[in-house]
């Protein structure tokens, strides 16, 4: 392993115990040496308390990415770029994110276009960018494309996916709607509450929460809860099955 590509681990460490001064120091010596390292500017954009500026560095890490991702005419890569595919991905889906939650239409926009590529890039999905998709996709009124990753996914044991799955089957009228949504609530019946409005988690965990617990559930409600709201009585048959 590299020096400057040691640095970067170390500065991802010094991000998990919350040192944001260690670990821009660190990637902003990276930046130094290696200008093409994508990971160094997703690490200082997380360093960084005012969105815009982080939005400023992610948006620099993908032009890195896209420009070092090219190739030539031939289809190979050009051997003079050093390119990384997995920090690429995490700069499109940090950016998307942060568009996201921005509110406004034309960013939100943007956000979409960011977490599209960031799945093409990655066909395995490791950054759980459709996740993000599968509420976006619907909270935008783009059903089609919403349920297409859904359904892609339905085999999934999480209860975000059959929550989705149930949510489908009701606008398709399907006939296993109620069982769908019977399944989701075994997998976490306090979601019904928290896309109520009725339940918040008094902290939202930012890297993992437990299966079943409030926290998972609050966090799929802040996502999916636009697209719930946009279905014509997807709320009350959520009161009416869980009754």
């Amino acid at each position: 392993m590299t020096d400057w590509k040691a640095a970067i681990d170390d500065a991802w460490e010094a991000l998990e115990l919350e040192d944001a001064e260690v670990a821009a120091a660190l990637v902003r010596t990276v930046l130094a040496k290696q200008p093409d390292a994508i990971d160094a500017y997703v690490v200082l954009a997380q360093t960084r308390a005012v969105p815009a500026e982080a939005i400023a560095l992610l948006t620099e890490a993908v032009r890195v990415g896209d420009r070092t991702g090219k190739t030539r005419d031939d289809g190979t890569y050009d051997p003079d770029a050093f390119y990384d595919r997995s920090a690429h991905v995490r700069a499109l889906n940090n950016l998307a994110r942060l568009l996201w939650a921005d509110g406004r239409p034309h960013q939100r926009i943007q956000a979409l276009r960011h977490a599209r590529r960031a799945l093409r890039l990655d066909s395995y999905d490791r950054a759980g960018t459709r996740l993000l998709l599968m509420a976006w996709e619907a909270s935008s009124g783009n059903w089609p494309a919403a349920r297409r990753l859904v359904m892609r996914c339905r085999s999934e044991f999480r209860t975000d996916i059959r929550y989705w799955l149930a949510l489908h089957a009701f606008r398709d009228r399907s006939e296993d709607a109620d069982a769908l949504l019977q399944r989701a609530i075994a997998t976490n019946p306090q979601v019904v509450p928290a896309l109520q409005g009725r339940l918040r988690a008094l902290h939202l965990p930012e890297h993992s929460y437990a299966s079943g617990s409030p926290e998972e559930a609050t966090l799929y409600a802040a996502e999916a809860r636009d697209g719930w709201k946009a279905t014509r009585g997807a709320l009350a048959w959520l009161t009416k099955t869980q009754g």
